[in-house]
């Protein structure tokens, strides 16, 4: 075994239990992959030029177990399990689709972050290479992230606050979350559960699911849009030139401010509606209950089923 690599793996091991009986505690690694697992916390990502990751963790006002350990090339950073779910996953209940689907549209509130909730627990400040990736299962945290040039993953029970630009992201949020990031350089993934808001600046493709009242802001998307909300979900985007496909049950919506819609589909069972304040080519169209559509301009065939009602410019749509 050499030095180097004995060396290495001591303070694995070393950093491991300095984090879990320390009040405050640090180690260094060689990688570029970090990955919390059951973590509730403050969580600081600060990107550097270098090519080795620090990880210091400050206890808050009650001590907490959280063990660090590199494994495969990527820090894992592990957290305490609530006991309460200790026979579940926290994100379970991110897959329900109960809702009322006339239940009225209305925008979420915007509750603050508890603070004091927060000070009980440790805050992690990671300072990790540029061209790295960020990981979160099953985290309850407040995030500060700074640009990345590798992918975001989060599956999150909760989480306030905010990253910047990232090549890719996944993110699944549920009630309660806050979350606002910068571009996404490639492709965006969100999924919502319950009251929640996801704020993000423009993206290459995105795909979003929404189940319940959540709320989705974007930028410009310059390519395909796949939409689906069950429930009272609300997404907006500043400009998509690309396909959009919709599908909702409920009462939600999705609003595009501009662009062209090469091929736009969509489904609407309820109250909801799309709207779109560009050009569409060839809308498919299947609405029912008191949905609607509404297009500035079209250009080809009009496809519509069901009795929703479709606007292009200000005319209602007429198909017989």
């Amino acid at each position: 075994m050499s030095r180097k690599f004995a060396s290495k793996t001591a303070l694995s091991i070393l950093a491991g239990v300095f984090a879990a009986i320390g009040a405050a505690s640090a180690a260094t690694f060689e990688s570029s992959k970090v990955s919390f697992r059951d973590v509730t916390g403050t969580i600081e990502i600060r990107t550097t030029s270098g090519d080795e990751m620090d990880v210091e963790i400050r206890q808050g006002k009650q001590q907490h177990s959280i063990e660090v350990v590199e494994k495969d090339g990527q820090v894992i950073i592990t957290g305490e399990r609530w006991r309460e779910e200790e026979t579940r996953d926290c994100c379970n209940t991110r897959i329900m689709r109960e809702f009322n689907p006339r239940q009225g549209r209305e925008l979420t509130t915007g509750e603050p972050v508890d603070e004091g909730f927060f000070e009980d627990y440790p805050t992690i400040i990671v300072n990790m290479p540029f061209e790295g990736d960020v990981e979160f299962i099953d985290a309850r945290m407040k995030l500060k992230m700074d640009r990345l040039g590798g992918a975001l993953s989060l599956d999150a029970c909760y989480v306030y606050g905010e990253a910047s630009d990232v090549d890719q992201a996944v993110i699944g949020v549920v009630h309660g979350s806050r979350l606002v990031i910068g571009n996404v350089a490639a492709a965006l993934e969100i999924d919502i559960s319950g009251d929640a808001d996801v704020m993000a600046g423009d993206a290459a493709m995105v795909d979003i699911d929404i189940a319940g009242p959540g709320d989705v802001i974007l930028g410009a998307v310059d390519g395909m849009m796949d939409v689906s909300i069950a429930g009272s979900g609300i997404v907006r985007t500043t400009r998509l030139d690309g396909p959009l496909t919709v599908r909702i049950a409920g009462s939600g919506g999705v609003a595009v401010k501009g662009g062209y819609a090469d091929r736009l589909r969509a489904t609407v069972d309820g109250s909801g509606g799309v709207y779109f304040g560009g050009a569409v080519k060839q809308p498919e169209l299947r609405l029912f209950g008191s949905s609607e559509v509404r297009m500035k301009s079209v250009t080809g065939r009009v496809e519509k089923h069901g009795q929703g009602t479709v606007y292009v410019g200000d005319k209602v749509f007429d198909d017989e």
